[in-house]
């Protein structure tokens, strides 16, 4: 299935087509049953119909179940209250009160509270108020039964497919910076915006939340190789988390800058590093053998140079410095090692 932008103007007119037609489905549905006050379905519908598939599951599970807690509550305070003004006061203003409390513990109480007004109140001077609230949640149930309807088997967006594109944009960033902060590095020590990877960070918390949604709603429907999404984003993490080291080290002492003796090396673990980044962003594997090599030969060059004592030429701040920014960069090279030798290759689309 091609991936499509939530954005762009095709996705809107698609769900937009979506949504209308799970309103219609579920008006229609509600006549054919004979249910008196079908714009419930309708509306019902509407709320819960979503962009993505996991959303609109969510958002079924959150409507249906707490519709289904406020009827019970909803049916019990008109059995114990007596059909007075007084009373009716009363048992709604306990009954969302528990409510409300309860959303403490589950988001869903905040539905069930409406719908025991819902329940109390429509249904006052009716001849059977507990089937007149059992309807009424009858035509939210359908509504709620005609967005999932629409939701998986008409143009399904699946949050999975939305991640995986996700990723590869943020791989490709994420190699972009980090060619950026190692050759402000190399170039004695220039310092950058300490905001670089404000909004990589902010996007990669986006990414997280997105495959919660695919990890809770969408596995048990589709076939998705999660254990590869996590190990995705937690080496998307940890790699943004060695730039942010790298890029306060290389900020952290902008007196003179020094020439790197390592220079070599590091633009050779760099280039590999980056060079599995894009492996990733494409859907491949990094090269494992290229990635040891290159962390090998690093590691041995700085031993070297310790033992020739090349690194009493610093000031202390400075040799913080470098090694902080080393460190980091070693580390994410180790990461995207670690990546290639437990991923799976995953080229095809979903």
């Amino acid at each position: 299935m091609a991936f499509i932008d939530p954005d762009s103007h095709q996705a809107m007119i698609r769900h937009g087509l979506k949504t209308g037609i799970a309103a219609v489905l579920a008006y229609g549905a509600a006549r054919l049953f004979d249910l008196e006050f079908g714009y419930w379905a309708a509306l019902s519908a509407v709320i819960v119909m979503q962009f993505y598939v996991a959303d609109s599951v969510q958002m079924c599970l959150y409507r249906f179940s707490g519709t289904a807690v406020g009827a019970l509550i909803g049916m019990a305070a008109i059995t114990v209250f007596p059909a007075t003004q007084a009373m009716t006061v009363l048992a709604l203003f306990l009954s969302v009160a528990f409510c409300a409390y309860m959303t403490r513990y589950n988001a869903r109480y905040r539905m069930a509270a409406i719908t025991v007004c819902i329940v109390i109140l429509a249904s006052l001077d009716q001849e059977d108020r507990l089937v007149f609230g059992l309807l009424r949640v009858a035509e939210i149930g359908i509504g709620v039964a005609a967005a999932f309807a629409v939701s998986v088997t008409l143009w399904p967006v699946r949050a999975g497919s939305a991640l995986k594109a996700r990723l590869m944009e943020r791989f490709t960033e994420c190699a972009r910076s980090y060619e950026s902060i190692m050759e402000s590095f190399l170039a004695l020590q220039t310092g950058l915006d300490p905001r670089l990877l404000a909004g990589l960070n902010a996007d990669i918390l986006k990414d997280r939340d997105l495959f919660r949604k695919v990890l809770h709603h969408e596995r048990r429907m589709y076939r998705e190789d999660t254990d590869l999404l996590d190990l995705r984003i937690r080496t998307l993490e940890t790699c943004c988390a060695h730039l942010e080291t790298m890029l306060r080290a290389l900020n952290s002492e902008q007196d003179r800058g020094y020439e790197i003796l390592m220079e070599p090396e590091l633009r050779q673990l760099s280039a590999v590093t980056v060079n599995g980044m894009r492996a990733i962003a494409s859907g491949g594997v990094p090269d494992p053998a290229a990635l040891s090599q290159a962390l090998e030969t690093a590691e041995t060059r700085l031993r070297e140079l310790r033992n020739e004592g090349a690194t009493k030429r610093f000031h202390l701040q400075k040799l913080v410095q470098f090694f902080a920014f080393y460190h980091s960069a070693h580390a994410m090279g180790h990461d995207i090692l670690l990546y290639s030798l437990n991923a799976k290759f995953d080229i095809a689309p979903s």
